[in-house]
């Protein structure tokens, strides 16, 4: 897997995430609007993406992920989606709380800085790394469904 920051990762999931169930770009303003980021700011960030070979990105006509950028952005989702499982479920704790400290930005984050060694221990240890929202690796977590996902518009229609 092509290695992400938390940055790029972001970027990457959300593109993933508005194009996967259809046959579109996406657009920079959307990008903007649901990363609460400038337009300057989605513009460069696709622009080194797509110097990274991860997406494609046209002027005026938007963004979509490359083969590798697909893969890339669901590893990113699955790490997050077994972290939460394991801080939410296991350890009992409440995310909406943690983000809203200043002691911690995203606690999720914390599946992105482990090794994949301890990711995988860390799921094995879960055994539900997936609640369906999210797109695994595609290759290794069958459990982790496209059609149970959900994108980041219909997370704001159920609130």
């Amino acid at each position: 897997m092509t290695e992400v920051s938390e940055s790029v990762g972001r970027y990457l999931s959300t593109i993933y995430l508005l194009t996967a169930d259809a046959d579109r770009r996406a657009q920079t303003s959307e990008l903007a609007e649901l990363l609460d980021v400038s337009a300057a700011s989605v513009t460069g960030m696709v622009t080194s993406l797509d110097d990274r070979g991860l997406v494609t990105y046209e002027k005026y006509e938007g963004v979509r992920l490359t083969d590798d950028g697909t893969e890339a952005a669901r590893e990113f989702t699955w790490r997050r989606c077994v972290t939460e499982n394991f801080l939410e479920d296991d350890l009992g704790l409440d995310l909406a709380v943690l983000r809203d400290d200043d002691v911690a930005d995203d606690p999720l984050a914390i599946g992105q800085a482990l090794s994949d060694e301890a990711v995988h221990r860390l799921k094995d240890l879960v055994d539900h790394p997936c609640d369906g929202k999210c797109s695994g690796p595609s290759a290794e977590y069958d459990s982790c469904i496209d059609d149970v996902r959900e994108t980041p518009g219909d997370a704001d229609a159920e609130s």
